[in-house]
């Protein structure tokens, strides 16, 4: 009858070695996962750039059109005062851009909370341009609270949903509805667009790496047919770090919507 061996223990040496191995692996992955996200806000920024160049145009335009005429009329106030003005009103607008673009850009947030409406509004300023003008009607209706996510992660998030359903809407335009609400401890936001909806072929996948690309051969209709193909991945990856969850319903030609639950603020911050 053959005995049974038994490998000896590991020393403590040996324990400890792969601990910190371990931990040093983890810091790693960490670390990759932080440049691949800010990596993924540097793309969508290349994403919108064509947008933003546009639409400086369309603000540069009045202001040179107005200056143009009180420097060939100076003693009419009122081409000075009205040069002004447009001068004015631009160069805010433009500000506004500015700033909303180089905070997108940054690459870390140490706040711990964002507040909703703000970040939403946020997220809506980096589009650059004016729904409206792309014949989008955009309605947000969401609660006054704060969530247990850093703003740049859930403005990151918010901007990748938004202009996913600006591309499948196409240039005839849309609806698109954010509406939020409270719920005992959690934050539920959903993001709806009245685009053809997504595919049952990856509905169920969305979320996984590359997928876009992988089945793009096999669908006439892929919803994506450039990027990196790790945006909602990514997107996942940022609101389960915070103990959130994120899915998508969707039917052809129904539209399609993304829901969002997060931890609210002021419970988790209660609790510790």
């Amino acid at each position: 009858m053959a005995t049974a061996t038994t490998s000896p223990a590991p020393d403590l040496e040996t324990v400890e070695h792969l601990l910190s191995e371990f931990q040093h692996l983890e810091t790693q992955l960490q670390q990759v996962r932080e440049g691949l996200t800010h990596s993924h806000r540097l793309a969508t920024l290349g994403t919108i750039a064509a947008i933003i160049a546009h639409e400086f145009n369309n603000i540069l335009t009045p202001i040179m059109t107005y200056s143009q005429l009180a420097l060939a009329n100076p003693d009419d106030h009122q081409s000075l005062l009205k040069a002004a003005e447009k001068s004015a009103l631009g160069a805010e607008r433009a500000a506004r851009i500015c700033s909303s673009l180089l905070g997108f850009a940054r690459e870390a947030d140490e706040q711990h909370a964002a507040p909703l409406r703000r970040t939403v509004e946020d997220a809506i300023a980096c589009m650059a341009r004016e729904p409206a003008k792309d014949n989008i009607d955009l309605k947000v209706d969401l609660p006054d609270v704060q969530v247990a996510l850093a703003p740049l992660s859930l403005q990151q998030v918010l901007l990748n949903l938004l202009l996913n359903a600006k591309k499948a809407m196409g240039p005839r335009g849309g609806k698109i509805r954010i509406t939020g609400r409270v719920a005992g401890s959690l934050v539920y936001i959903d993001l709806a667009d009245s685009g053809p909806g997504i595919p049952p072929a990856i509905r169920d996948r969305l979320f996984e790496p590359f997928v876009t690309q992988r089945i793009r051969h096999d669908l006439d209709d892929a919803p994506e047919k450039r990027g990196t193909g790790l945006g909602l991945c990514i997107c996942r990856d940022i609101i389960h770090q915070a103990g959130g969850t994120i899915g998508v319903d969707s039917a052809p030609g129904q539209g399609a919507v993304f829901h969002i639950a997060l931890p609210k603020a002021d419970d988790l911050f209660e609790s510790t």
